[in-house]
């Protein structure tokens, strides 16, 4: 059955204009000793897993019984592989249509390419119980192991610089204490949908951490006593881990489950028919661009134009999982704009196509 898709949920979401589109979600690559065919065949299950990891924010692939069946046979989804570096690298992609036909015949999460941006405050303390923040300024290792870790999981992350400005509105006390009011104005200097406050530090039987996660919009919620907004955290976890790499590895793990369950679609049974409404400027392009941007979200399929009067297109499509998962990933889009709901049509929700601006 055919119905407008009502979107008024999104009114009470906080807008996200900063996502980044991660372009590599079916290459992966892995490190190998020469150029044998044996050692590219037995490397080929390594790589589709680190391409299932970005995928699905999962990071027990191996384990999930849901993976079993396509890790039987990975050569089947490989399109090309390559060598490059030194050390040696060897590179894989992937077929994304047969992978996405096959994930979705499992009923599994597909975490699109257009993610948030997370801005990452990190306090760490080390085994002599000396503290300091985790930025762009720090230890060039573990930075390193830091953008290595994002990289695998298609996680876009980015820290603070913690020059003279950052300084002046934030210290190392207030992320250690998780004091989000000047973290969170120290953070408008920086492009990002989220920001994360973490602490990692050790004890007597390994690290232990601590984050939570705030958007950078504050709820208009009031305290109980009805003053001002209250900035509250959209996710909090804490856990161990055995060394401090792998303590910063599982801030990210968290950070990645948390992404994608929130925008990950995941196949249903049945498939609805929807349609959504574009106003644009009148170009042909437009209307080839909104199409194109359609064709590639993972929560919808047979995407057509439906319909054209004056400067609004209507675009028909099958919603492959939930609405909720469609609107997260419209919300997350900066090309696209949610227009005011006007008297006539208290029930629709339109968007206005922003193009690259």
């Amino acid at each position: 059955m055919k119905r407008l898709l009502f979107l008024l949920p999104l009114l009470m979401m906080p807008i996200l204009v900063q996502a980044v589109e991660v372009t590599n979600l079916y290459q992966a690559e892995v490190q190998v000793e020469g150029r044998t065919r044996a050692e590219r065949q037995s490397k080929i299950n390594e790589a589709l897993v680190q391409t299932l990891v970005k995928l699905t924010g999962e990071a027990k692939i191996e384990s999930d019984p849901r993976f079993k069946g396509m890790l039987t046979n990975p050569t089947r989804y490989v399109t090309q592989f390559g060598y490059q570096g030194e050390p040696l690298m060897l590179q894989y992609s992937f077929d994304a249509s047969l992978l996405l036909k096959e994930m979705q015949a499992r009923q599994l999460p597909i975490w699109g390419k257009q993610r948030p941006l997370t801005l990452s405050w990190i306090a760490i303390e080390d085994e002599e119980g000396e503290r300091q923040l985790l930025s762009e300024q720090g230890d060039p290792q573990r930075l390193q192991n830091w953008q290595r870790f994002a990289g695998l999981r298609g996680l876009p992350l980015s820290l603070p610089l913690m020059d003279l400005e950052d300084a002046i509105k934030v210290g190392l006390n207030d992320v250690w204490g998780f004091f989000v009011d000047p973290v969170a104005q120290a953070s408008e200097r920086y492009p990002a949908d989220f920001f994360m406050l973490a602490q990692v530090w050790p004890d007597d039987e390994g690290w232990q951490y601590n984050l939570a996660l705030y958007p950078y919009q504050a709820s208009q919620s009031q305290d109980r006593y009805g003053y001002a907004s209250v900035r509250r955290s959209v996710m909090q976890k804490s856990g161990r881990a055995a060394s401090l790499d792998d303590g910063l590895d599982a801030l990210q793990q968290e950070l990645a489950r948390y992404f994608a369950r929130r925008y990950a679609t995941v196949a249903s049974g049945e498939q609805e028919q929807q349609t959504l409404v574009f106003q644009i400027r009148g170009e042909m392009s437009e209307l080839v661009a909104i199409e194109r941007y359609l064709k590639g979200l993972s929560a919808v399929s047979n995407v057509k134009v439906s319909g054209l009067q004056g400067r609004q297109v209507s675009f028909s499509m099958e919603v492959v999982g939930s609405e909720q998962a469609l609107e997260e990933m419209l919300n997350l889009e900066p090309r696209v704009e949610r227009l005011p709901v006007a008297d006539d049509l208290a029930n629709q929700i339109r968007y206005r196509w922003l193009g690259d601006q």
